[in-house]
């Protein structure tokens, strides 16, 4: 009726707008009426995109734009809290104050709840490597910091013995020797502060004076050892050939380390806010919508 009566007053008197059973009054009523009904629509639909004031469907909506799903039975106004908290943290992409935030959300914890968030988690790693006196191979730590491994050697072959084994990275000039001989069968295992020979120390016999390590980025090792000058011999029952006495052997390195994983955040939650069977997934789904792209997020259920 507001907008009915500002037409109406722009008009001139000699038109009889002011008599209510005049045709002007009649036909400026009907036109305010309709313009008055769409801006009623108009509110609604602005209404409908306002979480504080949408509801059902319209409220799911809003929601899917941060793919945030309303959780089983879970009421509009619970709805709408977690929804608005989501809309504020969500603004800072994947920080670690948003995501934090998309857990404790998608558990429906209160919003200073705590979680423990590790970034680049560590990771035992294991490699393997069969090589031979002289090879060269491209190694690196898989890690945002360089490593110390243990370096496991033992024969992957039919000979019976190495002697005096070499373990070289190239790239920082850094090595370890073994001053003495690994038996077909036996395990020398060697670390920065300690050697072993199947079990038993053998320190004393190793020497280095700084343990290779491993670099983040991709650099060359070497083994080297000594072999026989007399590798083959004259073997008089087959004239004018030789025969080789010792072959070159085939030695299995295994470096083992702890690398802390590049581009990957670990989220440790307690067994006990796990409720609902979907938990961990709508979990993974709120990070994942989130996190940048190329980022691993690791989710660990863990026991207090």
């Amino acid at each position: 009726m507001e907008r009915t009566q500002r037409i109406l007053e722009r008009l001139p008197l000699f038109y009889r707008a002011w008599d209510e059973n005049s045709n002007v009054y009649n036909l400026i009523f009907a036109l305010g009426k309709r313009l008055d009904e769409a801006d009623k629509e108009v509110t609604a639909i602005l209404r409908s995109h306002w979480v504080d004031t949408a509801f059902g469907h319209d409220l799911d909506r809003m929601g899917a734009v941060y793919g945030f799903e309303r959780k089983l039975r879970e009421g509009d106004t619970e709805y709408k809290n977690r929804l608005k908290q989501a809309v504020i943290e969500f603004k800072g992409g994947g920080t670690i104050n948003s995501i934090l935030t998309s857990v404790r959300m998608s558990l429906g914890l209160p919003r200073d709840h705590p979680i423990e968030m590790i970034e680049n988690p560590e990771l035992e790693v294991q490699r393997e490597f069969k090589v031979t006196p002289g090879d060269i191979w491209t190694h690196s730590s898989e890690s945002v910091v360089d490593a110390t491994p243990t370096i496991e050697v033992s024969i992957a072959s039919e000979s019976e013995k190495i002697t005096n084994p070499t373990i070289k990275n190239l790239e920082t000039g850094e090595s370890v020797t073994y001053q003495g001989t690994v038996l077909r069968g036996q395990r020398l295992v060697l670390g920065e502060d300690s050697a072993q020979l199947d079990g038993k120390g053998v320190k004393r016999s190793v020497s280095t004076a700084q343990f290779p390590r491993l670099l983040r980025k991709q650099h060359k090792w070497f083994y080297e050892e000594p072999i026989s000058e007399e590798i083959g011999v004259y073997d008089t029952a087959v004239f004018d050939e030789s025969k080789f006495a010792i072959g070159i052997t085939t030695v299995r390195l295994t470096f083992k380390w702890v690398a802390r994983q590049p581009a990957t955040f670990e989220i440790k939650i307690p067994q006990r806010l796990i409720t609902r069977e979907d938990d961990v997934s709508l979990v993974d789904d709120a990070i994942g919508s989130i996190k940048a792209t190329g980022v691993r997020a690791v989710i660990n259920v863990v026991k207090e």
